[in-house]
């Protein structure tokens, strides 16, 4: 059955109507909330949470204006997703075990959470970016010279001097993509 008509007999009161919808989108959208939560309790708790908000929100969809209502379910699930990654972000850096980093000499616990946060973010960067630019920077960060990364990777040092212009670049992007690019542009 057409979408359009399960969600015209939705919206006509239809409960088990919506059941349809459910059964045909479920797998694929934990599939997708998974992808961006990587935990599979938290994708199945906001999978149920966007179905039920879904279902709520289902007299105000016009299935004739063109927008298909799986476009109209992903939308409203990577919203939801990204609310509870950045409601779990705040809860994290709030955890009592951050007090525990706040180092004496002057820097404020806020001083403390924000540079954790940086720090975390920076980890998360470098997972993300590729090879060979991940393992340059690595080697370049822990003090290895031009050279000697050239030495390691088999390339020449001009290359090595790209890699880690490139990855500068990769990890600025990535940066303010994580942080909306407000501020940090100087990283």
């Amino acid at each position: 059955m057409d979408d359009r008509i399960t969600i015209r007999r939705v919206q006509a009161g239809d409960v088990d109507a919506y059941a349809t919808l459910v059964e045909r989108y479920h797998r694929n959208l934990l599939a997708f909330i998974f992808h961006i939560v990587q935990d599979a309790h938290l994708a199945e708790d906001i999978g149920q949470e966007v179905f039920l908000s879904v279902y709520q929100e289902l007299r105000r969809f016009d299935p004739d204006r063109g927008t298909p209502f799986a476009a109209w379910l992903y939308i409203a699930a990577r919203n939801r997703c990204i609310s509870e990654l950045r409601r779990l972000r705040r809860t994290d850096s709030l955890a009592p075990e951050a007090l525990d980093e706040v180092p004496a000499g002057g820097v404020s616990a806020e001083e403390a959470l924000l540079r954790r946060e940086e720090r975390e973010a920076l980890a998360a960067c470098l997972k993300d970016l590729p090879e060979p630019f991940r393992a340059t920077i690595l080697m370049s960060i822990q003090g290895a010279s031009l050279e000697e990364i050239a030495r390691r990777s088999g390339v020449a040092p001009a290359t090595v001097k790209t890699r880690l212009f490139r990855a500068k670049e990769k990890i600025r992007l990535l940066w303010k993509g994580h942080f909306g690019g407000v501020g940090h542009e100087s990283v």
